[in-house]
């Protein structure tokens, strides 16, 4: 799974209407004791007493009703027939369980699983049939249905990680617990039903509606199950013999990039077909755009599903494509490490995802266009670990998962960037060569099976003569990140020795790693690398002797091969904060601007001081991926927090507004010195209207939204123009009614609907804050979890915080009513989204007492907390940003 994405455009739902100070409701919650988890021992247990485990499942499929029917035959092999056996299925409704023959009372059905009584099983080959019940998800989890506004068609997919395969059907939903799957599906005739498997036979039901018959599957692991299906348009290829197809609904297939995403395909099949060793191992591959998916795209086996969001309704930059092919690549080397062999459970998901993650970095790098894939890798991945690794939220890369909810606090910045960082350290520190030996080697053995991290390490083992026991314990099973200084003095023009001083994280023992250590030297005003070093740190202070020229600096972690944090000697420090843009090494700019930056998040440099090394620096970079590290800085992506905007001094109003003013005219002159239609002047327009906020700058939009092109090879698409309007309305001194009444009677797609209901959101009047959190704290979600996580996020702007405050006691009573593994996937994005947090102690200190009194899922637990920290960050920085 990729993971969650900034949709363009942002999404929510319609208003609702209430009371702010009324109690929320509470659901109908289950039974005393029982819940819709399943915990490791549960797991463990079952795993011992069942094997050999086969689904026939059958459901019908419709466009109208919210409920779908189906009937499924399990079949399996039970060692003990003693005690009862769980299976799961999430709520739905039981129309007949028979065991064996024998029709069980229907009060096996608990609300979150079956229990089958002991005496209803015997030992050996069991047989169970259910006829079940089940509806349609709009949270995203299960069998989600969307209908298009457009057309009133209606579209289906499934998403099924970590544990929602029984939102579908009953089963035994566990990755180790692999089976082979059997699907019938009855369908409305107009709509194609795509599976794990290419269909044996399509047949009529009736005039109307037609069967799909699927041939079993491989046993592979229920969370990479799939069942899409609608009248989807399809466009067809081939590489190497394997089917390709590709799947969009018909009224964003005008935004489909076949050519291109074919392209990144086949180069995709080509490289890992090599380099595992292993051709692609199922007999076709589906990649199907589906509408309001929660992340980014899913490995489902052979039919992937992506987020729409991918289909950009303006030409796509570059930046855009690149995160296309990534998310592709990442997809598809889950074929190989995830769906063909699969981690036993789920404190091994992170081997999954980081190393899709550093695979599709090398496939990249290795066989598209895409050379820069390493610096993006750095700006995207490794930045977000070192965030999160920061936090008193951080765990070890090898996280203890107790049960299966606890997994979803752990698709996160360690499982995703940590782990592949880690990986890439391990490639370089073992060699390239041994690295893909030992790949190959793990996915000969375990094809088709379930690993632990131990077999793993012992593939790579196998192939280096380096302890891989000794660092697996030491980077697996330990968090925090280290730092390294390089310390030298040149003597006579020469530098004859360099000693890297490495620290280890709080509480954590020395974690011995391959670097690279580079010189530089400013030639005709230019700065280049005259020698890279390789280093292996095998103590805290570790020399390095040489005889090279005296350098400009030096950068202990060049190429970006260790995961450290590099804090700069004062020399090397001075002299890059003065020469930074002379630098003509792009990923070293891009570290160097991300080590300043967190000097100043870790209280080191105060924020004028940054913003003055900004002030002479940023109006000489010309690399995009550099700019769009530095920008995030100032006004942050996707959301200010974490920013310049976020972190000025509060009472510090007149220079604020200077800086402002400032930021505005370098992002407008950039944008009108930028080649008409650029990548360049989309970026530097995007930066300016997420900034935009004083009288000129709002006035310029006005002016812009009014125009079909911005400049020849620039038209003005729909969603930048939703963009310009919602900037409008936010700061805006009135409702820009008539703009946003014309803008939705031209643009009445979904993503149409969704953002004039963003931009009415957005605008700061009280009665629309109120009629927001009354709509988003209801008991059941009126809508689907993607239009309420984009809500979420821009309800309340910073500058908005006074209209937050009244709906304080709001957010605390829903979260500490709503605090159920069921709700989690909802209220982790509720509690992490309208935190009500404003760089304020006084907030700060009632939502610590809050987490200190609570009992509370890790999810909604872990958002808190790290809101929390963040918040104390920004107090931090805002007190020392003039020192």
């Amino acid at each position: 799974m990729t993971r969650n994405i900034l949709v363009t455009g942002l999404i929510v739902f319609l208003l609702g209407c209430g009371s702010t100070t009324s109690k929320p409701d509470v659901a109908a919650e289950a039974p005393p004791g029982e819940t819709s988890d399943l915990s490791w021992s549960e797991s463990k247990s079952r795993k011992a007493r069942v094997n050999d485990v086969k689904y026939a499942l059958s459901v019908k499929l419709n466009e109208v009703d919210l409920k779908f029917s189906g009937t499924n035959l399990m079949d399996f092999d039970l060692k003990d027939a003693s005690k009862s056996l769980r299976i799961d299925f999430f709520e739905g409704q039981i129309i007949r369980l028979a065991v064996n023959g024998r029709d069980v009372p229907a009060t096996a059905k608990k609300k979150y699983h079956i229990e089958i009584p002991s005496q209803f099983l015997q030992a050996g080959a069991n047989r169970v049939e259910i006829d079940f019940i089940q509806e349609y998800s709009r949270q995203g989890a299960g069998l989600h249905r969307f209908e298009d506004p457009q057309t009133k068609e209606v579209f289906l997919y499934s998403d099924f990680e970590p544990y929602d395969a029984n939102r579908l059907f009953p089963c035994f939903d566990q990755p180790d617990l692999r089976a082979s799957l059997t699907l019938k599906v009855e369908a409305p005739a107009s709509w194609i039903v795509i599976a794990n498997e290419t269909e044996s036979t399509i047949t009529a039901a009736s005039d109307k509606r037609k069967i799909w018959t699927f041939p079993p599957t491989p046993p592979i692991a229920s969370y990479i199950y799939a069942l899409h299906a609608g009248p989807y348009q399809v466009w067809k290829d081939e590489v190497q013999g394997i089917p390709l197809r590709l799947l969009a609904r018909p009224s964003m297939a005008k935004y489909v990039r076949v050519k291109e995403f074919f392209t990144y395909t086949k180069q995709g099949f080509k490289y890992f077909n090599a380099f595992f060793g292993l051709k692609y191992p199922f007999k076709k591959y589906d990649q199907i755009f589906v509408p309001e998916f929660n992340s980014g795209a899913m490995e489902n086996v052979a039919a992937v599903t992506f987020n729409e969001s991918f289909l950009t309704r303006a030409t796509p930059t570059l930046e855009q494509r690149r995160n296309i092919a990534g998310t592709l690549l990442h997809e598809m080397a889950h074929m190989w490490f995830g769906d063909l062999v699969t981690m036993s459970w789920w404190n091994d998901l992170w081997l999954n995802e980081s190393f899709a993650t550093l695979m599709s970095t090398m496939a990249m790098h290795e066989a598209t266009e895409f050379k820069d894939a390493w610096q993006d890798f750095f700006f995207d991945m490794k930045d977000w670990a070192y965030w999160e690794d920061s936090l008193v939220t951080t765990h070890p890369i090898e996280a203890p998962v107790l049960n299966v909810k606890d997994a979803f606090a752990i698709f996160d910045g360690i499982t995703y960037g940590k782990g592949a960082a880690v990986l890439k350290q391990l490639r370089y520190f073992i060699g390239e060569d041994a690295f893909k030996k030992g790949i190959q080697l793990y996915m000969r053995t375990h094809a088709y099976k379930n690993t632990e991290l131990k077999d793993f390490i012992a593939a790579l083992q196998s192939k280096t003569d380096k302890d891989l026991s000794a660092w697996a314990a030491v980077w697996l099973r330990q968090s925090g990140t280290d730092s390294v200084a390089a310390e030298w003095t040149c003597t006579d023009s020469k530098l004859n020795q360099i000693t890297l001083n490495t620290k280890s994280s709080a509480g954590a023992q020395f974690r011995p790693q391959s670097v690279q250590v580079g010189l530089f030297k400013r030639v005709k005003g230019e700065v280049k690398r005259t020698h890279s070093v390789r280093v292996d740190i095998q103590a805290p202070v570790q020399k390095l002797d040489g005889n090279w020229p005296c350098p400009d600096f030096v950068y202990p972690n060049d190429h970006d091969y260790g995961y450290l944090a590099v804090i700069l000697d004062t020399k090397s420090l001075s002299f890059a904060q003065r020469h930074l843009t002379a630098i003509n090494d792009r990923l070293l700019r891009t570290m160097i601007w991300n080590d300043m930056w967190e000097m100043v998040r870790n209280g080191e440099m105060p924020l004028q001081n940054y913003a003055e090394i900004v002030d002479a620096q940023l109006p000489k970079e010309t690399d995009i991926l550099t700019l769009a590290s530095v920008v995030e800085t100032l006004a942050g992506r996707g959301s200010e927090r974490g920013s310049m905007l976020q972190y000025w001094p509060a009472g510090r109003d007149t220079e604020f507004k200077a800086f402002i003013k400032k930021t505005e005219n370098i992002y407008l002159s950039r944008f009108n010195a930028a080649k008409a239609g650029s990548d360049d002047q989309k970026f530097w327009f995007d930066s300016y209207v997420a900034l935009a906020r004083t009288g000129p700058a709002l006035a310029q939009l006005g002016e812009w939204f009014k125009v079909k092109d911005i400049s020849p090879g620039f038209p003005l698409d729909m969603d930048r123009r939703w963009n310009v309007l919602r900037q409008i309305a936010r700061f805006g001194s009135e409702p820009p009614s008539a703009p946003m009444e014309e803008l939705k009677k031209t643009d009445t797609s979904d993503r149409g609907v969704r953002n004039a209901l963003a931009t009415e959101a957005i605008q700061p009047r009280a009665g629309i804050k109120q009629r927001w959190m009354t709509e988003l704290t209801q008991v059941k979600p009126n809508y689907s979890l993607v239009q309420a996580r984009a809500v979420m996020g821009t309800l309340f702007p910073l500058e908005q915080a006074e209209l937050a405050r009244p709906f304080d006691e709001t957010f605390y009573s829903f979260v500490r009513d709503r605090a159920r593994p069921e709700h989690d996937t909802y209220m982790r994005q509720f509690a992490s989204r309208l935190v009500p947090l404003n760089c304020d102690s006084k907030q700060s200190v009632t939502l610590k007492s809050f987490i200190e009194k609570q009992k509370l899922t890790p999810a909604v637990m872990k958002a808190l907390k790290m809101n929390l920290q963040e918040d104390e960050r920004c107090q931090m920085i805002r007190q020392k940003a003039l020192i």
